[in-house]
């Protein structure tokens, strides 16, 4: 995601957000520094992983800016090639 995200970061904002309140925030901002991630980084809490209905960790998901949703995927699926072509779609807007 690094690599593919750096021909789009000044047209499409892409924020990790941390699903689980197990993890210090400053733990995972370190390993944020720790792997040069220049990516702002959120906590998603309960009620927004309810309304996304996020149900399992690394779930994927693009937001157009009208605020519908454009791709989800879950973990383990999404290849470079989709996320390009997301990152392509969310840049047109």
């Amino acid at each position: 995601m690094k690599k593919i995200h750096l021909k789009f970061e000044d047209l499409v904002p892409f924020i990790p957000v941390d699903i689980g309140n197990s993890s210090d925030f400053q733990e995972l901002n370190d390993f944020f520094l720790k792997h040069e991630y220049q990516w702002a980084l959120g906590r998603a809490s309960k009620g927004t992983l309810e309304t996304l209905k996020v149900t399992s960790r690394s779930t994927k998901i693009a937001i157009d800016t009208d605020g519908t949703i454009v791709y989800r995927a879950g973990m383990g699926q999404g290849t470079d090639q989709e996320w390009s072509s997301i990152f392509r779609q969310l840049s047109a807007h």
